[in-house]
């Protein structure tokens, strides 16, 4: 992490945009909180909250403190004094004086101490609607002449790549590419960090992260809540959009890119934008669609189907569930298939990738099924690296069994992944954000699809809440080549018929002709 200047002469503003919003409440605020408290934020900076809503300091304060992780912290003198150096300004997005408020009050503040230079970052928590009167207003009322400027931008990024280019072209003609810090919390990850180094290290890794010896990559993100929060935004969007066009791509990327000739960031991010040229645009039967039913069990008033949800239309069609296989077009990767799988109200909350390597040629189990190695990175619910590997069982038969090499080397001492992103941005380092060309070839990949799955408007697969999802979509990982443990969800869920209720029969008995015993969740 790059050093973060904090001497007296200096003085830092930091404003967030559409401060009584959901995302500033549970994840800009902590994190600044939590910095605070470790002593890793600049000396003397002030936090400027601006939203539409008139908010008192105290009753902001109020509403941040569900989130706060106060019991962890237990010091209430540390805790107030990071409440005096936040300040709260009520404005329109679309009226210029109340930027010009803005920039006022943090003038005042930087002036109060004789800071020679100022640096001023914005932090934008806001919807897509309002996204180009501020950026304006930003660039016209409220930059530093002293000091450098930074804009902090979250998704969604567009919802086409029509509309992102017009996001693009904004962004770009009121803030330089340096300026600009297209945040991904999953890039974050210590776990990521570590992968990036085992990779390109290791012989053992770096010699066999090819075509040559990996069979199929899938990356999962799994939540098991309904769609609640932001439910008009989601039912617009969709989870293709939410999620995979965005968090999943930059893993995808950080995953295939070829080792940057130095690590000057710039090399990081040409490569990712390289890697992301060679992606083939999304072909429709290559997709999977998939929105959670009522499963008749749960008391729960909010554990039902998508459409039953007051706040949803009941004629939806909006996809709970998608999977999506891609492929990359260059020598590394050429007929390894990037399998993509997201959902809600599923039976658990994960995020992860599994590398799933080839069989071995010569089996002296006497098992004629093969199990593969695999790399696992978890993301969520707690951080883990591990290689999956069979060994033999102890005792005088040749049976196998699988085990696990943990691979994780944990350091309490390393801030969590939004505090990280927000220690990079003070600092400049923009190695784990994303550049605007990046997010433009993302939309080049899913930009067809998505226009034709709004045209078509295919009835998704139903799956009941809290399953597994829907039997198809593990049919068709099977038939990219991607094998399941016994270890796995499916497997440990075999027993519980809400993974299969929504299944026809002709459906099953094809998925147990198509796949091995070993692998076969009704085996």
């Amino acid at each position: 992490m790059l050093p973060i200047d904090s001497t007296n002469e200096v003085a830092y503003s930091f404003v967030v945009f559409g401060a009584s919003g959901r995302l500033a409440l549970s994840r800009v605020f902590p994190a600044l909180w939590q910095l605070y408290r470790d002593n890793r934020l600049p000396q003397g900076i002030k936090i400027f909250t601006f939203c539409r809503t008139k908010l008192e300091l105290r009753t902001f304060r109020i509403k941040c403190v569900p989130y706060m992780d106060l019991e962890r912290s237990r010091d209430p003198e540390k805790y107030n004094s990071f409440w005096t150096n936040v300040y709260c300004l009520a404005g329109q997005y679309d009226n210029a004086e109340d930027y010009a408020e803005l920039t006022a009050a943090m003038a005042r503040q930087e002036s109060r101490h004789d800071m020679l230079v100022a640096n001023r970052i914005f932090y934008l928590a806001l919807p897509p609607i309002v996204f180009d009167q501020v950026t304006l207003n930003i660039a016209r009322k409220c930059l530093s002449s002293s000091g450098w400027n930074r804009v902090v931008v979250e998704k969604p990024f567009g919802r086409s790549d029509v509309a992102y280019k017009v996001y693009q072209t904004q962004l770009c003609q009121t803030f330089k590419e340096s300026q600009i810090y297209m945040i991904d919390h999953y890039l974050s990850r210590q776990v990521i960090h570590n992968f990036f180094v085992l990779r390109f290290t290791n012989l053992i890794w770096s010699e066999t992260w090819n075509n040559k010896h990996i069979a199929a990559i899938m990356i999962s993100v799994k939540c098991e809540k309904p769609v609640q929060a932001r439910a008009d935004y989601f039912n617009q969007y969709g989870i293709i959009r939410d999620v995979m066009t965005n968090h999943m791509m930059q893993l995808l990327a950080m995953l295939a890119l070829e080792q940057p000739y130095s690590s000057d960031v710039e090399d990081l991010r040409d490569e990712r934008l390289k890697v992301l040229r060679q992606v083939l645009t999304v072909e429709f039967s290559d997709v999977l669609l998939g929105q959670y039913v009522n499963n008749g069990r749960e008391q729960d008033p909010a554990k039902v189907g998508y459409t039953q949800h007051s706040y949803i239309p009941k004629d939806s069609v909006t996809p709970t569930y998608a999977m999506a296989v891609l492929r990359i077009n260059n020598k590394r990767w050429t007929s390894v298939p990037f399998i993509l799988r997201v959902g809600k109200a599923l039976n658990e909350t994960k995020t992860e990738v599994r590398v799933q390597y080839k069989p071995t040629q010569c089996n002296h189990s006497g098992n004629s099924s093969s199990i593969p190695n695999e790399l696992v990175l978890r993301l969520a619910p707690r951080e883990q690296l591990f290689m999956r590997m069979m060994q033999k069982r102890p005792g005088p038969r040749m049976a196998l069994r699988e085990t696990e090499l943990d691979l994780l080397l944990r350091d309490r001492a390393v801030p969590a992944n939004y505090q990280a992103l927000l220690l990079d941005v003070f600092a400049g380092n923009q190695m784990m954000f994303m550049r605007t060309d990046e997010q433009c070839e993302i939309w080049r990949i899913f930009s067809p699809v998505l226009a034709e799955i709004e045209y078509e408007r295919p009835r998704p697969f139903y799956y009941e809440f809290g399953s597994c999802g829907p039997m198809a979509a593990y049919e068709m990982a099977a038939r990219q080549g991607f094998k399941f443990y016994e270890s796995d969800e499916w497997h440990a869920s075999r027993g519980n018929p809400s993974a299969t209720a929504d299944v026809s029969k002709a459906t099953l008995n094809r998925a147990q002709q198509a796949t091995p015993t070993w692998m076969n969740p009704l085996a």
